[in-house]
């Protein structure tokens, strides 16, 4: 079972620091990108939601941060963004904080909630 958070900084303290580093780089990229956005957390994990689902942060036990779009499969041509074996979720990785694009993350997150907007 999931463990259950209610809020970032509880989430953020389990994390060892590069990924802490990374997770509050990209919830402030996520948060301040869109005014649609809504935070919560979903399978024991930080979640954004517009009307559905857009995207969540997942960190994995190798290091890795995920920051995986929910209707990823319509996010077309968006370098570094990737299936990793997986259908309808692409998702970048990030195992430096120097890997992020900020531009190509607002970009992305702009077009997920536009996809959605004219999917439901």
């Amino acid at each position: 079972m999931a463990v259950k958070y209610q809020f970032l900084e509880e989430y953020l303290d389990t994390l060892p620091t590069i990924q802490r580093q990374i997770v509050k780089e990209l919830d402030r990229y996520i948060i301040t990108s869109s005014d649609k956005l809504n935070f919560k957390f979903s399978y024991g994990i930080p979640f954004y939601e517009y009307i559905k689902n857009v995207c969540y942060i997942n960190c994995k036990k190798n290091g890795i941060v995920n920051l995986a779009f929910w209707n990823g499969k319509y996010l077309n041509d968006i370098p570094g963004l990737e299936f990793g074996g997986r259908v309808m979720i692409k998702a970048f990785t990030y195992k430096r904080l120097e890997d992020k694009n900020e531009e190509l993350l607002v970009y992305t997150l702009q077009e997920a909630l536009r996809i959605q907007h004219e999917i439901y």
